[in-house]
């Protein structure tokens, strides 16, 4: 468990945006810590918070139609749970950019530090019209090296 806290430790390092929060009463199941769902959707809103910080500039169009990057996959490993009030923070990086498709990568944490939730989720850029996954677009790509430096990995893949 400490070699863990330790790996971790160093991971977290890697990671430049931090998004806050503070758990609502309607957020909190019958049992009275953070219900599953919730912390999706405190993913999303680190991710969206990411791209704006990156320099993307948001309008309502941006997501739907400029960069229109849908989710295909998330992993999601739950290790404590948050209650009521409890304030939190997203951590995100983006791990990894391929030619259509990227990789977040988050940590949510207590305001302790501790580790609550591990997760990453794959995202791919479609076409609005089709529904086809398109290339990523290069001044996203340009946002991305310059904000991550040598924390991301471009692949290069025919097989996405």
């Amino acid at each position: 468990m400490a070699l863990r806290k330790i790996i971790i430790a160093e991971e977290l390092k890697k990671f430049r945006h931090h998004y806050h929060g503070k758990v609502q009463f309607s957020e909190v199941d019958s049992f009275g810590v953070t219900h599953n769902l919730v912390y999706c959707y405190w993913l999303e809103w680190a991710r969206t918070d990411y791209l704006r910080s990156i320099g993307l500039k948001m309008s309502p169009q941006t997501l739907l139609k400029e960069h229109p990057l849908m989710t295909v996959h998330s992993d999601i490993d739950y290790f404590s749970s948050l209650r009521f009030n409890d304030e939190y923070e997203v951590l995100s990086r983006i791990a990894w950019v391929k030619q259509s498709s990227l990789c977040f990568e988050n940590y949510i944490r207590n305001n302790r530090g501790d580790v609550i939730v591990s997760a990453s989720t794959i995202l791919v850029n479609v076409s609005p019209k089709t529904g086809e996954s398109v290339p990523l677009d290069e001044d996203l790509r340009r946002l991305i090296t310059s904000y991550e430096q040598d924390n991301v990995k471009f692949i290069k893949s025919k097989n996405e």
